[in-house]
């Protein structure tokens, strides 16, 4: 006997994040008109979106955070 694997099919958050990575890398009408049709597709993509967009936010702040530290830290005037 023969045992499958089953290989889950794309997430909603998986297809949020690369929605919203194409739209933000490429702005165009197209792009946001198909995220704006996958979002009506299904509430559930609509929390996909809230979590890829909260990662995106707590990555940046992530980044950002030690390099205004070390700023802080040298006197810099950031502006």
């Amino acid at each position: 006997m023969t045992s499958r694997t089953h290989v889950p099919a794309e997430t909603a958050f998986d297809t949020a994040w690369t929605l919203f990575c194409q739209l933000h890398d490429r702005p165009s009408p197209e792009l946001a008109g198909q995220l704006v049709h996958w979002l009506a597709e299904d509430p559930g993509h609509v929390r996909a979106l809230d979590e890829a967009l909260t990662l995106w936010a707590l990555t940046g702040a992530a980044l950002v955070k030690p390099v205004l530290e070390e700023a802080q830290r040298r006197g810099a005037d950031l502006q």
